[in-house]
Formats: C-alpha cells, sequence, structure tokens
C-alpha cells in the first residue's frame, strides 16, 4: 500500500488543449521503442528507493521492478510465492519458509535467508525510521537454521502475515552483519536492474538476464518525470513516451482514443482518494464539522464533469472490489443545506447570511500539480458555498507529501494505492500508528476502533475477520477521520507496438517483465 495523488482536473477548454497536441505531435524522436526501450511517464519524481522507507506510488512502482519478495500479491490481491518455493505454518505463531535456490542479486551475489533476515530486521528497527513498522510488529525473531530456511515467530496469530511479506529484499552489507541498516545502492534480484536516477528528470533501469523468473523481452525500462500534464500527453504523441498509465484529462482520453497509433486498457480500479483531517485542529475536532464538510462536497459531479465518468463514489477505504468490503455505511450525499445546518450546529454560524463573510478559514495543502490545483479550486469553491474559507496552499511533491507524513496540515486530499488487505485499517487509524510509527497522521483516535483492528488481525477464519472489518468500516464512516471521495477507474494509453502489459486493478506495473515489443 502507498500514497499517490491522482485526481483529475477541472477541464480545460478541449480545442486548447487538443490544438497543442496536434501542433507538437508531427516531431519524431529516436525511435527508442524500435530498439526494446520502453519509456513511461510519471507524475511525481520517486521519493526513496529503499523498499524499507519507500511510501509513495511512484517509489513502489519503480520497487517492484527492482526487487523479489518472499510474496507478491496476484491480480486478485492474494498472496502468490515470489522467492518462497515452499512454507507451512508449523503452529499458529510459526511460519517456516524455504526460498528458491539459485537466485542472484543484481551484483551476483546469492541470495540467500540472512538477507531475508537482514531486511526484515532492519527495517523493524525503530532507528531506520521506516513507516512500515506496525505491519511487522507482530514478528517475534526471525531464525535461518540453513542458507535457504527461514523462520518466522510471530507474538500471536497474524492473519495478515503472508500478504504483508511484500517487502523488496535487499542485500545484507558486504562483511557486515544482520543490524547494518544501510544496503549497497539500488541493489535487488528483480526482472529490472538499476542504472541512473536523474532527479526529476528520469529513472533508467535494465533488464536483469538472470531473473529466476526469466529475463525480461525488455531491454530497459526508463521512467521519464513529467510534472505537467499536457506535457505528458505531448511525450505521448511524439513518441518520447510509451505508455502513461492514468492522470490523462478525459476530453485528451477521447481524442487519444481516436489515433490508431495507441491502445487503451481500462479497469475498475482499487485505488482509494479522499480528504484528510488534522483532528487535532479544534475546528476540525468536531464531528459535525467535518460532517458538513463531506456534505458539501458534490463527488458525483466531480466525477461526471471533471474525471470524465472514470471514477465511483467510495464510501470508505476498502473498494467494492476487496473481499471484505461493507456496503451498508453512512453516507454523506451532497447537500448544502444540511452542511450549512451542520456548521451552524458545531457553533460555527454564517455572520453575514447569504453574504461574503466566511464562518471560519480552513488551510488546504496540495501539490503544485496543475491537476491538483484545479481539483483544490473546485473543493474551493464548494466549501465556500457553504460559508468555509479554504486557503489552497501548493508545494513541490516531496515537500507536500513530508508535510503530510509529519502531520503539518489542515485538510488535504490524497490517493491511497494498492489497498488489497483490510489490516490497513491499523495502518492508518490505529492509535499506535502515528507518525513516525504508521500512518495515522490526524491523530485519530478511538479506542473500540483500535479493540476492533486488533481484533480483525489475529483472527484466522476469513467469515469471522469480514464481520470485523464490516463494523469497522461502519464506525469509520460515521466517525469520519476521512471524507471518502472515489474509487478510480484505472486507464492505460500506450504505444499500439507495446504488447503483454496487464492492467491490475491495484496499478502493479510487474507484469513490464512480460512486455514484448511487436
Amino acid at each position: 500500500m502507498m500514497e499517490g495523488h491522482r485526481v483529475a482536473p477541472i477541464l480545460r477548454p478541449a480545442g486548447v488543449v487538443i490544438a497543442l497536441l496536434l501542433a507538437l505531435s508531427g516531431c519524431q524522436e529516436e525511435d527508442l521503442l524500435g530498439q526494446g526501450i520502453l519509456v513511461l511517464g510519471l507524475e511525481a519524481n520517486p521519493t526513496n528507493l529503499d523498499p524499507r522507507l519507500s511510501a509513495d506510488a511512484a517509489s513502489s512502482r519503480i520497487n517492484e521492478l527492482l526487487y523479489s519478495r518472499l510474496f507478491r500479491k496476484d491480480e486478485a490481491g492474494e498472496p502468490e510465492e515470489d522467492i518462497v518455493e515452499e512454507w507451512e505454518q508449523t503452529d499458529p505463531t510459526t511460519y517456516r519458509f524455504r526460498i528458491r535456490e539459485g537466485i542472484r542479486f543484481h551484483d551476483g551475489r546469492p541470495l540467500t535467508a540472512h538477507d531475508v533476515r537482514y531486511t526484515f530486521q532492519s527495517m523493524m528497527d525503530p532507528a531506520l525510521g521506516s513507516p512500515l513498522r506496525s505491519s511487522y510488529q507482530m514478528i517475534e525473531s526471525i531464525d535461518c537454521p540453513g542458507p535457504h530456511t527461514i523462520l518466522f515467530h510471530l507474538s500471536e496469530p497474524y492473519a495478515s502475515l503472508l500478504i504483508n511479506l511484500d517487502l523488496g529484499i535487499l542485500p545484507r552489507p558486504k562483511g557486515q552483519g544482520d543490524g547494518e541498516q544501510s544496503p549497497d545502492g539500488h541493489i535487488g534480484s528483480g526482472p529490472f536492474q538499476f542504472v541512473s536516477w536523474t532527479q526529476n528528470h528520469e529513472i533508467r533501469l535494465k533488464a536483469n538476464p538472470g531473473y529466476f523468473g526469466g529475463a525480461p523481452r525488455l531491454e530497459e525500462v526508463r521512467f521519464r518525470i513529467v510534472p505537467d500534464d499536457t506535457v505528458r500527453i505531448l511525450e505521448l504523441r511524439k513518441g518520447t513516451i510509451h505508455l502513461l498509465q492514468n492522470d490523462i484529462e478525459p476530453e485528451v482520453l477521447r481524442s487519444l482514443e481516436k489515433d490508431p497509433r495507441f491502445v487503451f486498457q481500462k479497469r475498475q480500479g482499487t485505488n482509494y482518494s479522499y480528504m484528510g483531517f488534522n483532528l487535532k485542529d479544534p475546528i476540525l475536532s468536531s464531528l459535525k464539522v467535518r460532517q458538513a464538510i463531506a456534505h458539501g462536497i458534490d463527488r458525483k459531479a466531480i466525477i461526471e464533469h471533471l474525471l470524465g465518468g472514470l471514477a465511483v463514489p467510495a464510501t470508505g477505504v476498502l473498494s467494492p472490489l476487496n473481499w471484505s468490503y461493507e456496503p451498508a455505511v453512512e453516507g454523506y450525499g451532497y447537500d448544502p443545506q444540511k452542511a450549512r445546518r451542520l456548521l451552524d450546529e458545531a457553533g460555527y454560524k454564517d455572520p453575514d447570511g447569504p453574504g461574503p463573510a466566511k464562518r471560519f478559514t480552513l488551510n488546504y495543502k496540495t501539490s503544485q500539480n496543475e491537476l491538483r490545483r484545479r481539483i483544490g479550486e473546485a473543493i474551493q469553491g464548494l466549501l465556500g458555498e457553504v460559508g468555509i474559507d479554504v486557503k489552497m496552499r501548493s508545494y513541490e511533491w516531496g515537500t507536500f507529501f513530508a508535510d503530510i507524513r509529519k502531520g503539518n496540515f489542515q485538510i488535504y486530499t490524497l490517493t491511497w494505492v494498492g489497498i488489497t488487505d483490510p489490516d490497513i485499517y491499523y495502518y492508518i487509524f490505529h492509535s499506535k500508528s502515528i507518525p513516525p510509527n504508521g500512518a495515522n497522521r490526524g491523530h485519530y483516535l478511538n479506542p473500540e476502533m483500535d479493540r476492533l483492528i486488533e481484533r480483525g488481525r489475529v483472527l484466522m477464519d476469513r467469515e469471522e475477520r469480514k464481520k470485523v472489518y464490516g463494523r469497522i468500516q461502519k464506525i469509520t464512516a460515521r466517525d469520519l477521520p476521512y471524507v471518502s471521495l472515489w474509487n478510480e477507474v484505472n486507464v492505460v494509453a500506450m504505444d499500439r507496438r507495446v504488447r503483454g502489459f496487464v492492467l491490475r486493478p491495484d496499478g502493479d506495473m510487474l507484469s513490464l517483465k512480460d512486455v514484448w515489443i511487436e
């Protein structure tokens, strides 16, 4: 699970955007695709290619290609063996894993159980400051009885262990022990290996010919970082970018779909867009204020007119595709009259009725990307109609995301990407997951939720877990630590010569290892 910031813009005049695209689409560049080099467009610069520290979507997409794991997620979000050859649960709190022999890191070193132990132990060391630690706190100890056998001992049963054993495996630093924390560069054992990273421009990976799952058919994959939405489309048109996943404006998508040079995939996704609150703020600590904000946002209009219909209103963190999804939760339809009434009841009367004066002011943080700014303007206008003055502050992505992770905000919008297991509730809402131990950045505190979340972690029966997480979803909808916005439809536009790419609900790009150029 990780976060990105994918939301769509208020539509620019179609003629302006499309004219720009057509004007530059005739420019020809070197045909990298013909050389087996696939270039993908990224909106934001990754923050960290260390899998123990990355929490943003851009970093995680690249790490999927660099690092092998004990388990990966299949298309349904279930764990499937990666470097694990066989495994067994010897008792409720002990797991034995046999890893494949012959796997080598990109620098030629063999991957052993000691590397697995090093990766997890260093990640769980508080000194490293990994934001992922809360997902592994039930691991009590790790033993290596042999070079290809590893035992995980848990403090109590943990139903989500296998799904969370998808941490990229790093090599133990040369000549050092398991306690060391710094790996030797971006070295993994995945299908692609690191070549170079030019900050805010491009990351280059080359095929790993010794990959245990079979050498990729591509020679290279390059991730080109292009924050501007229009420029990314221009580069797709020119052929300097060959594949874009999401972040395509609706009217531009309609134009692209008429171009025979491109093919497209669309699929309902699990990405969850939301508005987050700082619950320590004296205004936002009021439930009625949060309810008013929820009723003041016209999600259906945004989806229809701004997202081109490529989303569905969300009811909570888990999408309808998740096995534990609970649809019968409290909803917050667009109702500005009710929003005004709730603000009155919260003690924030409108000082001049329909006049220009506002009830109070909130600072809204977003990134500098034009798409985010436009969505911010839409939210600013909608909440202004019910008497809330919203001051939008936009920042470079890294600065913005760092502020959110530190809790330095009043309100913001973001997107959780890659949600598959309901144990994410521990990471984002348990009281022990307040940063730096997790992603409870809004400081949501509810002892009943803590007990239910802990209960859901140790239940091994899926039907019993579903009941617990159903209750959790109802409480979350009632307490509103987030305002749920929408679940996105994932969209891929790519050069028609690109074959074998599989669009997945969670946006995983591992299928790049199987892509070929026709």
